[in-house]
């Protein structure tokens, strides 16, 4: 027997049956998607059909895959102006101009706004949209008509109306249903099948489809309230978007929410990457892909599941149940430690809005964060391993990217960090010289952009800054931003070859705005008072004068050596810096 049947239905008798599951992708069309589809219905041409799922008796069906398609619809259903000035751009603008034509001031003007208002509006008091004649009258209200009656203004409008109608009637679409009757636990790797080929799901909302079922009855703690809370905010900012385009938000009462406190195994996920995220900004960015990554991954973390086959989360379900509160706390007090270490380490102060502090997390990767986690979970906070590890991550945080460790496969070596596997330890400390010869090996090798800093070059930069000359002599209350040493605008006015590396590690520093924005061309030698950075110069490796005197005569003579040896040779000195620190610092 099929799992499927195969209907059609008019725009009337699904609008008010149709309802959003929670694990329904958000809107991904652009408006130029929208305007071809609706062209496509306009010529008459076949569209994709709409996925429905009905649950035993329920009077709604569950829009399963569709939606924007369906979305779109409505939305032209219920602003019809914003897409026929676009569709017919010709007769919207002879029609607006028109309606002006009816003023009696010369001055006045209706705004677009308005005119876009009374095209969208009902005049058959039949829907909930606002009424033509109520909003002819309030535009009379504003605007001097003269002697025209309301009944000029409607007529025009309606006249237009009726065209935009014959352009596409709505109501007279057949829309294509194929409706699932099949298992609910299906959903998801129905949903997969289907959208194969076009904006595909991620597999965080393939495990929300798969995991809408599961049962999670939260505690009262503190950390129990606050993951209720993410997770509650997480559906709030969802049901917004929902009801903005005419759906509804499946199964999903804040206020039940709040006095049930029963989630499911995708909320728990969704819910403990917020919770991290928001203490560990310094090396998880607040994206939805970065949230999911780690929050499912440290479910895996604790279960001790392959990051490969996180769809096997499910059958710990029980696992997670008794353990919730122990999993909370161990994913917090390890954030808050990482955030002691990496708020420091990378943090900048060079963007457009200075009152935020940024990070440079170029040099991060999900994988390899989580490998912190998985190293730290089963150890005694506070133990001499404990201290061990703790101290050598941010070693390693670097080694392992000089090392392109993290490149390929990150799934398969973060398992091995788990400590069911105990395959790889932060315990030891890299030999120092097999550092440097890896460091070394990635400035030659991938350091090697001619004009501008790439964000792997920035984060070394901020981590050297950090721990040197940023430390001790320049305030963080100044803003930052980084700069070519070697100043991009005073080489390129001598020679524009491609063979300058100007995007070397060694040629980015961070100095003060104030200082910045005034030599474009000049080194800090050429400032005012340039011996009040004395103690700067000296601490960020920067060139002596006699260097730069050397490299800029060299080049003016058409010898590219000397610059690029400069720049290099200061590379291989912030390398050794960064190493020395970070393996004599206890962290």
């Amino acid at each position: 027997m099929s799992d499927y049947t195969v209907t059609t239905a008019t725009v009337s008798s699904l609008k008010d049956h149709l309802l959003l599951p929670k694990f329904q992708r958000g809107y991904v069309w652009s408006g130029k998607m929208q305007l071809e589809l609706i062209k496509s219905l306009h010529n008459g041409y076949p569209f994709g059909s709409l996925l429905t799922y009905r649950k035993g008796n329920e009077p709604e069906d569950r829009l399963l895959d569709g939606q924007q398609r369906w979305t779109t619809i409505i939305d032209f259903k219920n602003n019809k102006a914003k897409y026929f000035k676009k569709l017919e751009p010709d007769l919207y603008e002879e029609t607006y101009k028109e309606l002006n034509g009816l003023l009696e001031e010369k001055g006045d003007k209706i705004s677009t706004k308005e005119f876009d208002s009374l095209l969208s509006s009902n005049n058959n008091d039949m829907s909930s949209r606002a009424d033509l004649s109520d909003l002819v009258d309030d535009l009379m209200q504003e605007h001097n008509f003269g002697d025209k009656e309301p009944r000029d203004i409607r007529d025009l409008i309606k006249s237009l109306q009726s065209k935009i109608k014959s352009y596409l009637n709505v109501e007279d679409i057949q829309i294509p249903i194929i409706q699932y009757t099949g298992s609910e636990a299906n959903i998801a790797e129905v949903f997969e099948n289907l959208n194969k080929g076009g904006v595909g799901l991620n597999k965080y909302e393939i495990f929300a489809a798969a995991w809408n079922h599961t049962e999670l009855r939260l505690g009262r703690t503190d950390l129990q309230d606050e993951l209720l809370n993410e997770i509650k905010k997480f559906y709030l900012s969802k049901l917004e978007s929902a009801e903005q385009r005419g759906l509804v938000l499946d199964g999903f009462s804040e206020d039940e929410f709040t006095t049930n406190r029963c989630i499911n195994l995708y909320e728990l996920g969704v819910g403990i990457g917020k919770m991290v995220q928001k203490r560990l900004i310094s090396l998880i960015d607040n994206s939805e892909s970065d949230i999911n990554q780690t929050g499912f991954g440290l479910l895996g973390v604790a279960a001790g599941i392959d990051p490969k086959k996180l769809g096997t989360l499910i059958d710990k379900n029980d696992f997670f149940k008794d353990n919730i509160e122990n999993i909370l706390k161990r994913s917090i007090n390890i954030s808050v430690k990482l955030s002691s270490i990496f708020d420091k380490l990378l943090r900048q102060n060079s963007k457009k809005n200075n009152d935020v502090i940024n990070f440079e997390r170029s040099v991060s990767t999900a994988y390899k964060t989580l490998s912190y986690f998985a190293s730290l979970w089963d150890v005694d906070e506070g133990s001499e391993k404990y201290i061990r590890i703790v101290n050598n991550i941010p070693v390693y945080y670097v080694y392992d990217f000089v090392g392109r460790s993290w490149g390929n496969a990150g799934d398969t070596r973060l398992f091995e960090y788990y400590p069911q596997k105990n395959i790889r330890t932060y315990l030891r400390q890299p030999d120092q010289d097999d550092f440097y010869n890896k460091f070394k090996s990635w400035i030659l090798d991938e350091n090697t952009l001619p004009e501008n800093f790439s964000g792997q070059v920035k984060s070394l930069a901020t981590i050297h800054s950090n721990l040197t000359y940023l430390s001790d002599s320049v305030s963080f209350g100044d803003p930052l931003e980084v700069e070519h040493i070697f100043p991009k605008a005073r080489v390129r006015n001598i020679s524009q070859s491609k063979e300058i590396i100007l995007g070397r590690l060694g040629n980015a520093m961070y100095l003060p705005k104030k200082l910045n924005n005034g030599k474009k061309k000049r080194t800090l030698y050429e400032v005012e008072n340039f011996s009040d950075y004395k103690e700067l110069i000296d601490e960020s490796l920067y060139p002596t004068e006699n260097d730069f005197q050397e490299a800029f005569e060299d080049l003016k003579n058409g010898n590219l050596d000397t610059i690029n040896e400069k720049m290099l040779d200061r590379s291989y000195k912030v390398a050794k810096s960064i190493i020395y620190k970070l393996l004599h610092t206890k962290f």
